[in-house]
């Protein structure tokens, strides 16, 4: 009897080739597990849920362990004990939406937040960075803020929006479906007149199936006399569909019968069919014609007694191809950094304060100063200063660096990562490679990667000392030096996952997608992306050489991740959960959670050949429900062996019924407690018939 052994499982998921192509020992699946330092597969542990969050906070933060959320209302006393709550008052007084960003300096928060009013306000230690009125202001126009304002309208799964000069394209996702827009601006106490304009350039036109024109001919009377009485001929606007006579036979039906066989006959000549019910034939226009024969004559000539009516052709609609609807909102009159714009679509309000586009939206900490994204720039403050962004100065006071200057494109800046002794600077479609210095004087650009960048700020993550993932359109990147010169290439890290990852992101609204965000959990080291309700795991372990992706659906959304000490905390929008417990060890009780572990299909290494699957062995920990799927193009069929407890090497063999070229095993649980799968074995013998 001959043998596959899967002695481990250290790949991980793969879906660069079809599930019919898979290797032995990657998986197809792996949802709610892990792979272990040593190749096992490990169920993932529980997010217990901790502490239950007032309404209206936002974003995670911490320090020295004690973590903190934010808001604009006064919620302190609200708050659960073990968390701290900061309020953060816009210059406006209106409520917070979100947290964009934030990180420490000094031991103290700088947090980015975003209004209801469409401000966006800078905060550090508690306290408003009012400079930064000033840099937004310098840094925004019509220009930027249109930009702006179309990033936020893209939010909507019901428009595509587009920036050009001071106009936003906002055009229909789904052409044939329309759209209501409409935009109001409100002055900001001063005397300027902001004008936003919103124009239809291109109407919405809705699809139209065509309908083929029909009319009829009916056979009305007549007797069998062959070739004396007979239709002769049938014509639809003089264009003749017969080609020969047709006899009276039996009756009207099977005449009608016979003449509509010998119209279809010669439809290739004249363009028309035709369809028999009992006496009536139905004449019917050629594809693509819609209107155009509605009103067409339809005639006859007949010998003998043979009699018949007619019905000329009616009812043909033309087909209309979709259009999208494409409006335009032109923003216009005098620009002003305090003026409100509001865009509504469908019902939906995208509201920005002029001076919201210039404003920075990603926070990070570099060599004693704050580094701020603020469209194409990245400011910084003052050297050891979190808050000072107004002290002049070249070489230790603030300033900033247009990164369109040294590159090609000046798209705004997304985010920025330490990349070995340099920084990388994140766009959605570039990255600049930086030397940033304590000595502002001394800070110089060293490379560019093109045709890379990330569609999500928050998911930019330093992996070790060499490596900076980050989500890309394409799927999951990291940054990695290429050889010892330490020049920096984009590695493809998420290939494995690349279809899975692609197909989830289209599934998701870009707002959630842009709200992705990344952690290395504390314990094992494992990168973490949460994307929706997602969380895609990588389990590296370059000693073991385990290299494995899964990921989790953990049942909420994780809006951030913050690591304190050994303990990984992940929020929802009213809920944040500790992963793995207070213990660090607590896993799903029975029923709380399903591991599922799909594995491609087997073949032993001859894919043609029928095998009698006669035996199944595994080293497990906990119960498994295992399968094995026998058709790859119908994964309901399925051998179902039964359920698994331990380790049945050392006992009598399990027996499989069945024959077929290749099976898959499937393996699910919702057991309680740790469960791990660490190896099998399939047993078969060859056969000749199949």
């Amino acid at each position: 009897m001959a043998q596959v052994e899967i002695k481990d499982f250290k790949y991980g998921l793969n879906r660069r080739r079809p599930r019919i192509a898979g290797v032995p020992g990657n998986l197809w699946n792996l949802i709610n597990g892990h792979i272990s330092r040593g190749g096992d597969i490990e169920s993932a542990k529980k997010f217990v849920s901790t502490y239950t969050l007032p309404a209206s906070t936002f974003g995670l933060g911490q320090i020295n362990g004690q973590l903190f959320v934010f808001g604009s209302a006064d919620l302190a006393a609200s708050m659960p004990v073990g968390v701290q709550y900061q309020r953060l008052a816009s210059a406006t007084a209106a409520a917070m939406t979100r947290v964009l960003h934030n990180n420490t300096y000094g031991g103290k928060h700088y947090v980015i937040a975003e209004y209801v009013d469409g401000a966006i306000e800078h905060f550090y230690n508690g306290t408003r960075i009012a400079a930064w009125d000033t840099l937004a202001t310098d840094n925004s126009s019509f220009t930027t803020l249109a930009d702006y304002l179309g990033r936020k309208i893209n939010v909507s799964t019901d428009v595509d929006a587009i920036a050009f000069g001071s106009t936003v394209l906002v055009t229909a996702t789904v052409p044939g479906t329309a759209f209501t827009i409409s935009a109001t601006t409100t002055d900001g106490g001063d005397t300027t007149s902001p004008v936003a304009t919103v124009a239809t350039v291109q109407a919405n036109v809705a699809a139209v199936a065509e309908v083929r024109a029909t009319g009829s001919f009916t056979v009305t009377g007549g007797t069998r006399s062959p070739g004396v009485n007979k239709v002769t001929q049938i014509t639809v606007n003089a264009v003749s569909l017969l080609v020969k006579h047709i006899d009276w036979v039996i009756d009207n039906s099977s005449t009608a019968t016979a003449v509509a066989t010998e119209i279809n006959n010669n439809s290739a000549t004249h363009g028309y069919s035709a369809s028999a019910a009992g006496a009536i034939i139905t004449i019917t226009a050629a594809v693509g014609t819609g209107a155009t024969p509605n009103g067409y004559v339809v005639a006859h000539t007949t010998a003998g007694n043979v009699t018949a009516t007619n019905a000329n052709l009616s009812g043909g609609v033309t087909k209309v191809t979709a259009v999208a609807q494409v409006s335009t909102v032109a923003l216009s009159g005098t620009y002003d950094s305090v003026d409100t714009y509001t865009v509504v679509v469908n019902g939906t309000s995208y509201i920005a304060i002029g001076r919201a586009s210039g404003h920075g939206t990603y926070a990070f900490v570099y060599k004693t100063r704050e580094y701020v994204t603020a469209g194409s720039l990245l400011e910084y403050s003052a050297v050891n200063s979190g808050s000072d962004f107004s002290t002049a100065g070249a070489a230790s006071g603030t300033g900033f660096i247009n990164i369109s200057n040294d590159s090609d494109g000046s798209e705004p800046l997304q985010a920025l990562a330490p990349y070995q002794t340099f920084v990388a600077a994140f766009t959605r479609k570039t990255i600049r490679i930086y030397a940033l210095q304590t000595d502002a004087t001394l800070n110089a650009f060293q490379q560019t990667l093109d045709n890379s960048g990330t569609i999500a700020p928050r998911s930019v993550l330093s992996y070790g000392n060499a490596d900076v993932f980050y989500l890309d359109e394409t799927g999951i990147r990291s940054i990695q030096a290429r050889d010892i010169t330490n020049v920096a290439f984009v590695n493809d890290a998420g290939s494995a996952i690349d279809p899975l990852v692609s197909d989830w992101i289209t599934s998701l609204d870009e707002d959630t997608v842009a709200r992705a965000v990344s952690v290395i959990e504390p314990v094992e080291g494992r990168f973490m992306l949460a994307i929706g309700t997602r969380i895609y795991v990588l389990s590296y372990f370059p000693s073991t050489k385990v290299n494995a992706w899964s990921y989790y659906e953990p049942g909420f959304t994780a809006t951030d991740f913050i690591r304190t000490k050994r303990k990984l905390y992940a929020r929802d929008t009213g809920t944040i959960y500790l992963y793995g417990g207070a213990s660090g060890t607590t896993y799903p009780a029975a029923g709380e959670q399903t591991i599922t572990v799909d594995m491609p299909f087997i073949t032993a290494q001859d894919p043609a050949t029928f095998k009698r699957w006669e035996g199944f062995d595994m080293a497990c920990q906990g119960q498994w429900q295992v399968d094995l799927l026998v058709d790859p193009d119908d994964e309901t069929k399925l051998i179902s062996i039964g359920k698994v407890t331990k380790s049945t090497f050392n006992l009598p063999g399990i027996a499989t019924v069945g024959e077929e070229p290749m099976v898959a095993p499937r393996l699910t649980s919702n057991a309680g407690g740790k469960l791990t799968v660490s190896s099998m074995v399939l047993h078969f013998l060859k056969t000749e018939t199949g």
